[in-house]
C-alpha cells in the first residue's frame, strides 16, 4: 500500500479470539505497523464494539518500570516504560499511548484481552497449542519447558495456534481455543482459528515420554502458575481463579514427560 492511499486509512480493526478491537490513529507509519503485524488478524469491518486511540509518543519513558494494572472510578489504565494504556469497559473507549514499537503494542492488547476475558470464562495462559483432528492441545509451563519445542516437533496434520500465548474461552458446553499473533522463539503466528479443547498437558522434561492424569486440585495451581493476568483487582482475579477451577473439571490435564523427539505426538490423542 502507497504512503498516499495509508495516510487516508484511519484505523485497522484487529480481531483477536473473536474479539475485535479497532485501533484508530492518525499516523500512517503505526497503522501499516499494526497490518503488518496482525496481518492474519485484521478484519475487514470498520467498526467494532471496542475501540482504542492511539498516540504515538517518540521515546515513551513513563515512570512504572513494572507493568501495573489497576482499576480506579471503573477505569483501568495499564503502564509500563514503554507506553500507557487507559480503558473504560462502560464505554468501551480507550487511549493508548507508545512508540511505534510492535512489541509494545503486542503488550498492551494482550493486557487488555485478560481484562477482556475475565468476564467471559476465560484467561490467556502461557502455553503452546495446535488443533489436530479438528480439537485443540495445549501445552503449559514456564519458559524453558518445551512450549516451543513441541510446536515445532508437531506432525504434519496438526495446525499450530500459538507456541507462546493460548487464548482460551468458555463457549457453551465447551472450552475454545483460539489462534493468536502473539510469538516465542518460532516468531510466527498461529492460524486465526478456533477448536474446541480435548486435552491441556502440563509439561516437564524427562528421560523417556510418559503420560499421567493430574488431580484436578494438582491441574488447577499448575495452570494458575502459567495464567497471564496482571489486574491488581479482587473480583477479576476470583472471576479468573474460578474459571481455571471451572476448566480443570471438565478437560483432563496430563502431566506429560517427554523428550525432544517428534515421538512425543504419539501420546497426544
Amino acid at each position: 500500500m502507497s504512503n498516499v492511499a495509508m495516510a487516508r486509512v484511519q484505523a485497522v480493526v484487529v480481531e483477536i479470539g473473536g474479539t475485535p478491537i479497532r485501533l484508530c490513529a492518525n499516523s500512517a507509519s503505526f497503522l501499516g505497523l499494526a497490518q503488518d503485524r496482525y496481518s492474519g488478524f485484521l478484519s475487514p469491518a470498520t467498526q467494532a464494539p471496542i475501540n482504542l486511540t492511539v498516540d504515538l509518543a517518540p521515546r515513551p519513558n513513563f515512570a512504572q518500570e513494572d507493568i501495573r494494572v489497576a482499576r480506579q472510578a471503573g477505569r483501568w489504565s495499564a503502564e509500563r516504560a514503554d507506553f500507557r494504556l487507559e480503558w473504560d469497559p462502560k464505554t468501551k473507549f480507550g487511549k493508548l499511548q507508545l512508540g511505534l514499537n510492535a512489541y509494545s503494542l503486542d503488550a498492551a492488547l494482550r493486557i487488555l484481552h485478560t481484562l477482556l476475558l475475565a468476564d467471559q470464562g476465560g484467561f490467556l495462559l502461557h502455553a503452546a497449542s495446535a488443533v489436530r483432528n479438528r480439537r485443540a492441545f495445549l501445552f503449559f509451563g514456564p519458559s524453558g519447558s518445551g512450549k516451543t519445542t513441541l510446536a515445532r516437533l508437531a506432525p504434519p496434520d496438526a495446525t499450530l495456534l500459538t507456541d507462546e500465548i493460548s487464548y482460551l474461552r468458555e463457549d457453551g458446553e465447551n472450552y475454545l481455543a483460539y489462534g493468536t499473533p502473539f510469538t516465542g522463539e518460532l516468531a510466527k503466528s498461529g492460524e486465526n482459528i478456533s477448536a474446541p479443547i480435548a486435552a491441556l498437558y502440563h509439561l516437564v522434561k524427562g528421560p523417556a515420554n510418559r503420560l499421567t492424569p493430574m488431580k484436578p486440585g494438582d491441574a488447577a495451581r499448575a495452570l494458575l502458575q502459567s495464567v497471564l493476568f496482571f489486574g491488581e483487582d479482587p473480583n477479576l482475579v476470583k472471576l479468573v481463579f474460578q474459571s481455571v477451577c471451572d476448566l480443570v473439571c471438565q478437560l483432563p490435564v496430563y502431566r506429560l514427560e517427554f523428550v525432544p523427539d517428534e515421538s512425543v505426538w504419539d501420546l497426544v490423542q
